[in-house]
């Protein structure tokens, strides 16, 4: 058996301890069972699935229809498997010995969600990423003004105002490049004030940025210090026709100081990110022709889609695990885009 599978179905389940399991399936694909017990069908939600012993030992198996893609489990709360692309193994075999799981096995008032993601496979995309970089954004002097509003998987709605002005002659770690300085609001269900500066090597010729790090302070609603560093450094592409894609390994290192301490924290991040095409997005801020990318990380199995403006090269919109953030205005160098 994987190790990886194992550890995350203990996980799950150590977390779950329920009574009964609610399967449901998106447009797109299906959900089986290895022993071929249970399934559902697409775009539906299932009977619920009861766990009532010791003796449960279940594979779940998300089966996408032709022209489909399985995108991962569904993360959300009381949720199995979130995130993770792999078939799910459920199992309470790990309960013995521990009284207050084997008390949930007589509580069926206990649900627990196990819902399968499926997209569409891009067929017959088309365009150049290029099409996409916008040399101004990282040249000296140039001014963004911008606005996004974002809303969670609950609901929640934030707007993000930012301001950024660019700058040469930056250093950080000992790497010669240029920084972004940006003084943001944020406003709704989370305010918050802070002051970044990104720091990164634009390289025009190849319409790639390599992204150094980033200094964050916070002012509300708590201050804070924050470094952020990658190593190696981590890369934005854009010299990319639709359907390539390029792999990349990196350490996130990210170091905090509160109130005098420091915290710092390691994570290794390995990520692949796909150029899928050209097309039409509509956000508040209009309607754009715009460069769309796929990210698929490792290890928290996370999937980003994000969408950049032809011509102008802003951030229109992205999304992920619930997440939409979408522009709402922005000028460069007093122009609105």
């Amino acid at each position: 058996m994987n190790k990886l599978l194992v550890v995350i179905t203990f996980t799950a389940f150590s977390a779950l301890g329920g009574c009964k399991i609610q399967m449901s399936s998106t447009t797109g694909g299906s959900i089986t069972t290895e022993s071929g017990s249970y399934s559902c069908q697409p775009n539906s939600v299932c009977p619920p699935v009861d766990v009532n012993d010791i003796h449960f030992d279940e594979t779940f198996i998300a089966k996408p229809a032709d022209g489909y893609e399985f995108a991962g489990w569904r993360k959300r709360d009381r949720g199995l498997c979130g995130g993770n692309r792999q078939p799910c193994r459920l199992f309470t075999s790990g309960f013995v010995g521990n009284n207050a799981l084997l008390a949930f096995l007589d509580r069926p008032q206990e649900v627990f969600y196990l819902e399968a993601i499926f997209r569409e496979r891009p067929q017959g995309s088309t365009g150049d990423a290029r099409s996409c970089y916008n040399a101004t954004l990282g040249t000296a002097d140039t001014s963004i003004v911008a606005r996004y509003r974002s809303t969670d998987a609950s609901g929640a709605v934030l707007t993000t105002d930012y301001e950024q002005r660019i700058a040469g002659g930056a250093r950080f770690n000992g790497r010669d490049g240029s920084k972004g300085t940006s003084d943001t609001r944020v406003t709704g269900a989370a305010p918050s004030t802070s002051k970044t500066v990104a720091y990164f090597q634009p390289d025009n010729t190849r319409f790639r940025i390599t992204q150094l790090g980033l200094e964050v302070e916070s002012f509300t609603p708590a201050a804070s210090r924050t470094r952020i560093t990658f190593q190696p450094e981590r890369l934005d592409r854009f010299d990319l026709t639709a359907g390539q894609s390029y792999t990349q390994n990196y350490t996130t290192r990210v170091s905090t100081t509160v109130n005098g301490f420091t915290t710092e924290v390691s994570n290794a991040t390995g990520s692949t990110t796909t150029f899928l095409g050209v097309e039409a997005v509509t956000v508040p801020a209009g309607t754009y022709q715009a460069c769309k990318f796929r990210v698929e990380t490792s290890g928290d199995n996370s999937i980003l889609e994000e969408w950049f403006g032809v011509g102008n090269g802003m951030l229109l919109k992205s999304t992920g695990d619930g997440d939409t953030n979408e522009l709402v205005s922005a000028r460069i160098n007093g122009a609105s885009i």
